[in-house]
């Protein structure tokens, strides 16, 4: 139901902004340069909603449990919905936020744009920002206490640390190095957030 829902939404959208970009197209390039930011807000939006209501890639039985979307599956406290998050959540995202961000530079600003590094990079920064709402979620709404937050943090750090040590000669460490300093940057302001509500408190 959700899923027809959003296709009407975004079919009414496409329609109705493809309408009036095609009457305004020869009065006002900033209209509709402003008339495609506004559907892809509305993309952006369904998207986010949508994807924590389906699994784009169904996890296991034993990873999921009882979760019937990522929505439930995030909102257990463990390794496994954690990883899920880092390695597919994020993926998407990053593809989506990406193709939006190539769309409104190219239409509204109307820049050509070196896109080789564009989605690598974006997978890892939303690992990061992902690691810190994760951990703040469950800190905020779950009650988990923080220094359990902190035991898994270090432990994650240490198990980082480990990999990182181990990359050298390894042909994938030009995937992993990164991936694991991005993380590291996001456990590293989740640290100063978990002891900044301790202080707090």
């Amino acid at each position: 139901m959700e899923m027809q829902k959003a296709g009407n939404i975004i079919f009414i959208m496409f329609l109705l902004i493809g309408t009036l970009i095609s009457l305004l197209n020869n009065v006002s390039e900033v209209i509709s340069s402003i008339l495609v930011g506004i559907l892809m807000m509305v993309l952006y939006t369904l998207f986010f909603i949508l994807s924590l209501r389906f699994f784009w890639i169904k996890p296991p039985k034993f990873i999921r449990k009882s979760a019937q979307n990522p929505a439930q599956l995030f909102d257990e406290f463990g390794h496994w919905p954690f990883l899920y998050g880092i390695f597919v959540y994020s993926f998407f995202a990053s593809i989506f936020i990406g193709a939006i961000f190539l769309a409104a530079i190219k239409k509204i600003l109307n820049l050509d744009y070196d896109t080789s590094g564009l989605f690598y990079n974006l997978f890892f920064i939303t690992t990061a920002i992902y690691s810190v709402f994760y951990f703040m979620y469950h800190v905020a709404e779950k009650d988990i206490s923080t220094k359990i937050i902190k035991a898994r943090i270090r432990l994650y750090l240490a198990i980082a640390t480990t990999i990182t040590v181990g990359l050298f000669g390894i042909a994938t460490k030009e995937f992993l190095t990164p991936l694991i300093t991005y993380l590291g940057m996001g456990f590293a302001w989740l640290s100063f957030f978990v002891e900044k509500i301790e202080s707090e408190s």
